[in-house]
């Protein structure tokens, strides 16, 4: 019985001490939407349809609107990410937390390439110009 709560006791200080892999697979980005819709010539409601609300917008004084959005154009779907956490998680167990020695340069080697989308549309709601800048 003693044996029990000290493998308990050491398994719950494992699960404690590693966490830098699975904290950074859990903090990527989520994926937002297909970026190949922005387009010239495509309808603002389109665009918002696949990629969700601007991150910021303004009205131009001609009528149109300019949206900027911030993603990666490259995020993992939420389930890969969870299954990229318990993977970390499970190897971290396995190998006793020798895993972050792998795991976490492999974390930092994808970490999140964030690009910035300014999207300008003419009075008809039509994209106009877009620019992407990396962030």
């Amino acid at each position: 019985m003693k044996l029990e709560k000290l493998f308990v006791a050491f398994l719950l200080v494992v699960l404690l001490v590693s966490g830098c892999s699975p904290i950074m697979a859990a903090n990527r980005s989520s994926y937002r939407g297909d970026v190949s819709v922005i387009k010239e010539g495509i309808d603002r409601g389109s665009v918002i349809a696949e990629l969700g609300e601007p991150d910021n917008y303004s009205k131009t004084e001609n009528g149109g609107y300019e949206d900027k959005y911030t993603l990666d154009p490259d995020a993992h779907r939420t389930a890969v990410k969870v299954l990229t956490v318990f993977f970390h998680l499970g190897a971290d167990l396995v190998t006793l937390c020798l895993w972050e020695v792998v795991g976490t340069p492999y974390e930092l080697a994808v970490r999140d390439r964030l690009a910035t989308y300014d999207l300008k549309y003419n009075e008809n709601g039509k994209l106009a110009s877009f620019e992407k800048r990396k962030s």
